[in-house]
């Protein structure tokens, strides 16, 4: 069974209706939910979540609560970022021009052998060929077949 580390993106992606993507998030997240797939997710993730959400929101409880909902999934894992995965992100950064959260991402997959769900450019365009990385449409569309 497929295990998956989601980004930041997809998760506030789900959150504004308003932009492209956003139902193929919502669906990916609900079924992740409901059939609780297990996700592994760098604790990066939360930090991002509430940084990404008081921008758009500026209303602290709000924020926290969203962001504590996703901390508090059953079914997520979330992993500290140690030396060994910090060193693997920076490794992936340089080999792949990654920003470092979206490096330390790649590095909870390589290192857990998930797969990157997100819709972040960046990690699709330079993370393709080299580790599992889709975006949610195409994950519902495995989850189907």
């Amino acid at each position: 069974m497929t295990v998956y580390t989601i980004d930041a993106s997809v998760h506030i992606n789900a959150l504004n209706e308003n932009e492209v993507e956003s139902e193929a998030s919502q669906v990916f997240l609900a079924l992740m939910e409901r059939e609780r797939f297990e996700m592994i997710c760098p604790t990066l993730l939360v930090t991002e979540m509430a940084a990404a959400l008081s921008r758009a929101f500026d209303d602290y409880e709000k924020v926290m609560a969203f962001a504590n909902a996703v901390r508090d999934l059953p079914n997520l894992t979330l992993v500290s970022l140690d030396e060994t995965l910090a060193i693997a992100a920076a490794e992936l950064a340089a080999r792949h021009l990654l920003r470092g959260a979206d490096a330390v991402y790649a590095a909870v997959v390589k290192q857990y052998q998930t797969t990157l769900v997100t819709n972040d450019r960046h990690q699709l365009e330079r993370l393709s060929g080299i580790l599992p990385v889709m975006q949610p449409a195409q994950a519902l569309g495995q989850k189907s077949e």
